[in-house]
């Protein structure tokens, strides 16, 4: 009782251990999580500290292009001012201005400073005009003379500086029929700085080429650069043309913003008034963090790998026995109880290894002990079964032969004699096991003893293949399900009777068919029968005492108890038609 007790304990932890995970699966699953979370924590904060470096960086960028645009710009027209200034300073020039009439000296004098200057700034173009003469103008490209022209007072650039008091003026569309590649224009008050009065007006052209290669400077990841006068008119880009709203520009400040595709810088000039707008591409710039998030995530994928297999192989370390005892646990569970164990190391599951082995060695103990019960059993029932058929038989031949003596058939009761005694022969052996072919004989000699009894009553045909003569089977097989046939199918046919016995091989078993063309069954006997063999195939020793009489429950209980699910019955009857028994058993041959 203790040891059913201990017993069934065991087996309820086990069955609880079961529902659960292994605790080395869940340590290694949790250990495993650990890893990935670490790593991949680690690899977020690096992607996020990457990535704000490289914004900050980017804007940092922007703001210092655009600031090195606007002191480009700056550092151009300061230039640019040096020169009008160094010019319209000159005595020499407002002399110049002042006379009335064109001296060649002094024209002479006005050709070799814009000489000098046009040689040393090709960008650009000096042009003269004296206040009271109107039509004339004075350039190096007219030579040593005053070009005529039209009325300058009606000029867009003389109108723009009269109405100004500033002492000079910015103009950004200054076409008007003039050579296009000059088309932005600064012009300067030349002053009497004796007697403060304006005595002429010194107009610089500048070649719109080079303010494009001096503005528009060529930077990577740069998706575009803007250019715009203080109306917001178009001066020059390059690539994207980008203008930020009117709001965020200031007057010698710069203001850094972003949008959906570009972070954009903005800022004007303060000696031009000029609008400049920078915008660089999120993609191009980030496309460098898109490349090392692969990096990353590439050594990421390589060091969580590799962690795990230096896990793994540590953690067998200290589960190789663990793993052993459950793989040996598994092994009895599917039946075999000749599992033995092997630890790997001595350590404490290696207790628990050594008395697993001794528990399923005592098992195996008292599951052979069960065992050898059960076959004992089995052979008790069987031959009680057996039993059942021999008295049943002898009763009915001897009344067969007492039937014949009285009628003085002697030769009939001489024939009887010997297939009785080849019967008895055969019933004598104590072997539960024959062959087809003795099975066979004894069914014959069964049918002889009846045909004999019951002259012109019924014939039998054999259908038997021969290939499955040597094939071995339980003992009593054939003879009651012919005995049933006879005299419970024919019993009332008085001629023209028929039975049929049938052998064949199907594949990996024999099939047995018994017919006869009797009275056959009604539904509610097939039924019924068919409800016996179901049920005394499960419990047949409860069903021994039941059913005492030869027939089909007799057989069906021994080939049940001998051959297990790999037998089966079927039973065909239809009433008035005759009545068929298929019975499949497993085809081996007798060795």
């Amino acid at each position: 009782m203790e040891k059913a007790g201990a017993g069934q304990g065991c087996r309820k932890g086990w069955l609880t251990l079961k529902r659960r995970k292994s605790l080395t699966g869940r340590f290694l699953a949790y250990l495993i999580g650990i890893i990935l979370l670490s790593n991949v924590l680690l690899f977020g904060c690096l992607y996020s500290i990457t990535g704000k470096n490289m914004r900050q960086q980017t804007l940092d960028r922007s703001r210092n292009l655009m600031e090195s645009n606007l002191n480009v710009m700056e550092q151009y027209f300061r230039d640019v001012d040096k020169l009008a200034w160094s010019v319209i300073y000159n005595r020499d020039i407002i002399r110049f201005m002042k006379g009335k009439t064109d001296r060649i000296a002094d024209l002479e004098l006005l050709s070799s400073i814009e000489s000098l200057y046009y040689n040393s700034r090709p960008d650009l173009r000096l042009t003269f005009y004296k206040e009271g003469h109107y039509t004339n103008q004075y350039s190096i490209m007219e030579g040593e003379r005053a070009a005529p022209v039209e009325d300058y007072r009606y000029t867009k650039w003389y109108q723009e500086i009269i109405w100004t008091d500033e002492e000079k003026v910015l103009l950004t569309d200054n076409r008007e029929g003039e050579d296009t590649d000059f088309i932005y224009s600064m012009i300067y008050r030349i002053e009497d700085v004796y007697e403060n009065r304006t005595v002429g007006y010194l107009k610089t052209d500048m070649d719109l080429n080079v303010l494009k290669e001096r503005f528009l400077q060529d930077y990577t990841n740069v998706a575009g650069v803007t250019i715009s006068d203080a109306e917001g008119n178009l001066l020059f880009w390059e690539g994207e043309i980008v203008q930020a709203p009117s709001e965020q520009y200031r007057r010698g400040e710069i203001l850094t913003y972003e949008t959906q595709e570009y972070i954009i810088s903005c800022s004007i000039s303060e000696s031009t008034g000029w609008k400049l707008c920078v915008a660089m591409s999120k993609d191009e710039i980030f496309v460098n963090q898109r490349s090392m998030v692969w990096t990353l995530t590439i050594v990421l994928a390589v060091i969580i790998a590799f962690t795990i297999l230096i896990s793994g192989k540590c953690f067998s370390i200290i589960t190789v026995n663990f793993k052993r005892l459950v793989e040996g646990m598994e092994s009895v569970k599917r039946g075999d109880l000749q599992a033995h164990v092997q630890a790997d190391t001595q350590d404490e599951i290696s207790i628990l290894i050594q008395e697993f082995n001794e528990m399923v060695g005592r098992v195996n103990e008292l599951v052979q002990a069960v065992e050898a019960k059960q076959i004992l059993l089995k052979e008790a029932e069987t031959k009680a079964l057996q039993q059942q058929i021999n008295p049943h038989f002898m009763n009915n031949i001897m009344e067969t032969i007492m039937g014949l003596a009285s009628e003085g058939m002697d030769d009939e009761v001489i024939q009887v004699s010997e297939c009785m005694s080849d019967m008895l022969r055969y019933n004598t052996r104590f072997e539960n096991i024959t062959t087809l072919r003795d099975e066979l004989e004894q069914v014959k000699n069964y049918v002889n003893i009846l045909k004999i009894r019951f002259v012109d009553r019924f014939e039998v045909y054999y259908d038997v293949s021969e290939e499955c003569m040597d094939c071995s089977m339980v003992k009593f097989t054939l003879q009651p399900l012919v005995e049933n046939a006879i005299s419970h199918g024919l019993s009332e046919t008085e001629k023209g009777g028929m039975l049929r016995v049938r052998v064949k091989k199907e594949g990996e078993q024999i099939s047995i068919l018994i017919f006869d063309n009797g009275i056959g069954m009604s539904k509610e006997m097939r039924t019924e029968l068919e409800q016996r063999l179901l049920v005394t195939a499960e419990r047949p020793l409860e069903y021994i005492d039941q059913y005492k009489s030869l027939g089909i429950l007799n057989v069906h209980l021994r080939l049940r108890m001998y051959y297990g699910e790999a037998y089966s019955i079927e039973l065909f009857s239809k009433e008035g038609k005759g009545t068929c028994f298929s019975i499949r058993i497993p085809f081996v041959r007798e060795v």
